[in-house]
């Protein structure tokens, strides 16, 4: 009889250990979400300047503005010498997902135009060697997902993934965005 109910007693104390771990889990679960909430950034800084490149974004010089949980960026790199003219130009919008205090997710939606004019030597079969124009120009859309990783107090480091069609829509491949910019 002893065994029996030494048997029995384990059992309810195995029990109640059980549900006491899953209360205490349930409440710990509860306690860091709210924590996660709390780190919410509470005032957002709305401009940013840096530099951006990707192939669906554009690159150079870039300018950023999130007002909200949306927002717009601008990359431009124009280049021009004796021989070549050369221009990138970028805009992309965004929609927030989640803003924490030293880190964001977003989505984005790409549009990149790059235009290429150069004089170029080629050299025909008697090595003499001849001017010749190269124009390309296209443009690149893209739509995917980033993340914004705060470095420092006022310096972000942005990283964006997704697939973008290229060359006038005459291709579908994975594409990369990278910048980094200081809000203010």
């Amino acid at each position: 009889i002893l065994t029996y109910m030494s048997t029995k007693l384990n059992q309810s104390i195995m029990k109640s250990k059980s549900i006491l771990f899953f209360i205490c889990f349930i409440i710990g679960l509860s306690l860091y979400s709210q924590a996660q909430e709390l780190n919410l950034k509470p005032d957002r800084l709305k401009h940013s300047i840096g530099l951006g490149a990707g192939f669906a974004t554009g690159y150079g010089l870039s300018y950023r503005y999130t007002p909200k949980n949306y927002g717009i960026q601008f990359n431009f790199a124009p280049f021009k010498n004796k021989e070549t003219t050369r221009i990138s130009a970028g805009v992309t919008f965004s929609y927030d997902l989640k803003d924490y205090k030293n880190t964001r997710l977003y989505l984005y939606q790409a549009n990149h135009f790059y235009y290429n004019n150069e004089t170029i030597q080629v050299y025909d079969i008697s090595n003499v060697p001849k001017n010749q124009k190269q124009k390309e120009n296209y443009f690149n859309n893209g739509l995917g997902f980033g993340l914004e990783i705060m470095m420092l107090e006022r310096l972000g480091l942005n990283f964006m993934t997704g697939y973008a069609f290229y060359d006038n829509f005459n291709g579908v491949n994975v594409t990369g965005e990278a910048a980094i910019y200081y809000k203010f």
